[in-house]
């Protein structure tokens, strides 16, 4: 510009009224070219056990080129056009690969911006428009070269799966919808985001299953992260998930609407992706079938392999339903169903093959009173106990072959209640499954809060008949068997009156009450 100017006057000599048009036109030329320059309004970052996400916020669309250097380990961003409102905020690093980030000049009008790195990461970028909280962003993820890995031991918890006389437990994969820098839905008031609701829900749901001998939880998001959506069930199925279950809050155009809604996949979206993994199947081996065994479709006719899918499918869809129906009865009891039957829609979170999944609605975030209830820890909680009530219903009616959950039912063992165990007090069994204590101890004839190890307690919901007999079966012991029931083993030997601990298959035992 400054060239253009110099030029100029040394063209035009010293005609004054020329002169002021000239430096006119160099400044309405300076003034476009700088509201057509980006500009860096602010960064974020967003720590995720597979990745790291930073999120530039820009004033405008951009160019841009992404690279990687070593030594030192380096990601390079060069932005055209643009720069920065303010220096870079400072940022919290921790849990992530990087060190530092640096900007600069380059080029005269372009931003360099230079991510140094502790570890090596496999960088990925894209732009995305503007919607109604932010304008234009530039996305950058960071995955971690041992994001496999990380995927097992961090994402999806440390906890070992527990086995009660190797009857394995039932899994169920809980998806809290959203995360990082995407919030979802946006409350009546602008402030509360679907995000933190639903990972509130699903920690709740969590603890509700993991209380449940039996039972086990695995966390597909556990933190304000985003989880990609074909990794979802993914990662439910790499943990041997019986159940899927996302949840989500809803919006709507007008504050009216209110009131849960349970979602399986369409019939339409089956068919497509039965299609897409045939299509796939010469390039990588696709699993079905679930905790009961892995079938590999690889090697297959295209027409037996489609039949098989589908008919797996076929079962998914079902079980969905029927796990979907048995939810919103027991949601029914603590708030207002939209729909009263699952409904079915083309979503991908849901798309999985061999693994019954749902996507529930939990309420909606427009509707001002439904938005703060939703808020609320004591609601979150309460419908968290309704969710899990309805997954145990559902399994103690279907229950997956050789788990602990099917030897109970044979045995006509009570859903619905819990074994006393070392540490346990009213208290703590009260919170751990959302009632008080003095629900708890009218339910249970109970006059003080003496409890002690080995008491069966009856929880809400549960069939008033109590198990007071065990038939033993071919393989186990006297020991595995007080285990099982969580009582002293000579407790057993005195209600049976045995001197030693043979026992015979097919022989009955008393178990005490106490």
């Amino acid at each position: 510009m400054l060239d253009f100017v110099t030029s100029n006057l040394m063209r035009i000599g010293q005609n004054p009224r020329r002169l002021i048009i000239i430096v006119l036109i160099a400044g309405v030329t300076f003034t476009l070219e700088s509201a057509l320059a980006a500009n860096i309004d602010d960064v974020r970052i967003w720590p995720a056990p597979d990745h790291t996400r930073l999120v530039f916020d820009l004033s405008t669309d951009v160019d841009y080129d992404l690279f990687a250097l070593d030594n030192p380990l380096r990601i390079v961003i060069d932005i055209e056009n643009s720069n920065l409102m303010e220096e870079l905020p400072l940022l919290d690093f921790s849990g992530s690969p990087i060190e530092a980030i640096r900007s600069g000049v380059r080029d005269g009008d372009d931003l360099r911006i230079v991510l140094d790195l502790n570890s090596e990461t496999n960088p990925s970028s894209f732009k995305l428009p503007p919607n109604s909280e932010h304008g234009n962003r530039l996305v950058v993820d960071l995955y971690y070269m041992d994001s496999a890995t990380r995927n097992n031991s961090q994402m999806l918890g440390s906890v070992a799966p527990i086995q009660v006389n190797e009857k394995r437990e039932i899994v169920v994969a809980i998806s809290a919808g959203h995360g990082g820098d995407d919030p979802g839905s946006i409350g009546y008031d602008g402030r509360i985001k679907e995000k933190n609701i639903t990972l509130a829900i699903s920690r709740y749901l969590r603890d509700k299953i993991d209380a449940v001998l039996g039972y086990r939880a695995v966390m597909i998001r556990d933190g304000d992260y985003y989880v990609e959506l074909q990794k979802r069930p993914q990662l439910a199925r790499e943990n041997r998930a019986d159940l899927f279950v996302a949840i989500h809050a809803d919006w709507y155009q007008n504050s009216l609407a209110n009131g849960v809604t349970i979602y399986a996949l369409s019939g339409d979206r089956a068919d497509r992706e039965n299609a897409r993994r045939i299509t796939e199947k010469e390039n990588s081996s696709d699993l079905l079938g679930g905790v009961g065994g892995d079938l590999v479709i690889g090697g297959l006719d295209d027409d037996v392999a489609l039949t098989l899918v589908s008919l797996q499918m076929a079962w998914s869809m079902e079980q969905s339903l029927l796990a979907g129906a048995s939810i919103l009865e027991s949601l029914d009891t603590v708030t207002r169903l939209r729909r009263n039957k699952v409904q079915q829609a083309s979503l991908q979170v849901l798309n999985s093959p061999d693994i019954p999944s749902l996507l529930i609605e939990t309420g909606y975030l427009t509707n001002p009173i439904e938005a703060q209830r939703l808020n609320s820890s004591e609601f979150q909680r309460t419908m968290a106990q309704a969710i899990a009530r309805g997954v145990f219903d559902y399994f103690y009616e279907v229950p997956p072959e050789g788990t602990l959950i099917a030897w109970q039912k044979e045995r006509g063992i009570t859903p619905g209640t819990h074994i006393v165990k070392s540490g346990d007090s009213l208290s703590v069994i009260a919170e751990r499954f959302g009632i008080t204590i003095r629900e708890l101890k009218a339910l249970n004839g109970l006059s003080s809060n003496t409890i002690i190890i080995g008491q069966e307690l009856k929880l809400p919901g549960a069939e008033q008949s109590q198990l007071s007999e065990h038939r033993i079966i071919g393989g186990e012991t006297l020991s595995e068997i007080a285990n099982l029931y969580s009582i002293s083993l000579a407790s057993l030997r005195a209600a049976n009156n045995l001197s030693s601990d043979r026992i015979m298959v097919g022989q009955v035992l008393k178990i005490p009450s106490m």
